[in-house]
């Protein structure tokens, strides 16, 4: 219990360091951009590899029912769904543009997330808490960065901190077969399953541990306040209609740690 209270105090931390700290950082690297790129040390490019592990933080949110029948709405508090903690591996490209300012761009694996039900849909017809998952879903998230690295470039040990906006594309979602297999014998069919894209503020600290020159450990945990809705039809199998008209907004807010592998040249 004290770790998940840690976690979600980390994630309140997180949230309040997005909302102070992205204007200050792109405050700051607007000026870097306007000054002359040049560093010290002759280094331009930074570049990483490594793992990154991703805590979802949100909770479900409700899931609004519309009774095409009926042309009614039923809104469910009880109901919703949440992303699984997962891990991928993960990319970074940093252009230096002094000693302390960096832009880069994080990219990686599309990670696949266990998507996780919860409470009663279709007038209890259908209990999401029968299931481990109610199916899974990839992420496409590039990340744009702006970086402040604290001290020279001659230290050893080098904080940072930053900040960025992430492009989130859902795609390839899969019905999980025992949702599947339990629909079906309810005479349903669950169809047209959209999740949305999405644009999220991110703000992390990390640091960067010099090997050599060239050569660096780098580490990071970052926030990002993401957010996105989705949607899906459940049709009558028989006829073929649509039944009912499910949505929902889905919180990731997920916290992610880093550990990798990098290089300057």
């Amino acid at each position: 219990m004290a770790y998940f209270a840690s976690l979600s105090l980390l994630g309140m931390q997180m949230k309040k360091f997005v909302q102070n700290f992205v204007p200050a950082v792109a405050l700051t690297t607007l000026c870097a951009m306007a000054a002359h790129a040049e560093t010290t040390d002759g280094k331009t490019i930074a570049v990483s590899a490594g793992w990154a592990h991703i805590m979802p933080q949100g909770e479900k949110q409700g899931v609004n029912e519309f009774y095409t029948q009926y042309q009614r709405n039923n809104f469910n508090a009880a109901s919703g769904f949440d992303l699984e903690k997962t891990d991928t591996a993960e990319f970074k490209v940093d252009y230096l543009v002094n000693d302390n300012v960096s832009l880069g761009l994080v990219v990686g694996v599309p990670p696949k997330f266990d998507i996780k039900g919860e409470g009663k849909l279709l007038a209890g017809a259908l209990n999401l808490d029968n299931f481990s998952k109610v199916g899974t879903i990839k992420a496409y998230s590039p990340v744009l960065i702006g970086k402040y690295h604290f001290g020279s470039v001659s230290n050893v040990f080098r904080p940072y901190a930053g900040a960025g906006v992430m492009y989130a594309h859902f795609s390839d979602f899969q019905l999980d077969g025992a949702v599947s297999n339990d629909v079906t014998k309810k005479g349903m069919a669950i169809t047209n399953v959209k999740v949305k894209d999405a644009v999220a503020p991110v703000a992390f600290i990390g640091a960067d541990y010099n090997l050599t020159k060239d050569l660096f450990l780098t580490a990071s945990v970052s926030y990002v306040h993401l957010n996105t809705r989705a949607s899906l039809d459940i049709n009558n199998k028989a006829t073929g209609a649509t039944v009912v008209k499910g949505s929902t907004r889905i919180q990731v807010d997920p916290i992610v740690t880093y550990l990798g592998f990098g290089y300057r040249f």
